[in-house]
């Protein structure tokens, strides 16, 4: 679960999303990523960290350069979790140990209250 907060909180950024984008189509250095979104390598530098922090990024160096890529499997691991979530099926609840209470609000209405109505009930 920390991986997946630290992805998200990761993408919530406009310029890093930029940034994955752009490596998603090819690998590239740095200097590559400033020069093509037209920032400051200052920038590229600091986005690149926060993306590596959240293991999204991986970088091998070849000669002067560190070159960027995507990490596939944390992104596997994210759409695993989104699949999850649109999923009817409960286990991701039970997967991941989150409580959850058939009386939503704590009281005993036993879903008939407007809280406490099943996803399938707002469709």
């Amino acid at each position: 679960m920390e991986t997946l907060v630290k992805v998200f909180k990761a993408l919530s950024d406009e310029t890093r999303l930029k940034i994955l984008m752009i490596i998603s189509s090819k690998v590239m250095c740095q200097k590559g990523i400033s020069k093509h979104l037209q920032i400051s390598d200052s920038a590229v530098s600091q986005h690149i960290k926060i993306l590596k922090e959240a293991n999204i990024l991986t970088g091998f160096k070849e000669g002067y350069y560190v070159f960027y890529k995507i990490n596939e499997e944390v992104f596997n691991e994210c759409i695993s979790f989104m699949k999850f979530i649109n999923d009817d099926d409960q286990n991701f609840i039970h997967m991941t140990n989150i409580e959850t209470s058939k009386n939503c609000c704590g009281n005993t209405c036993k879903g008939k209250s407007k809280c406490c109505r099943k996803r399938e009930d707002l469709r």
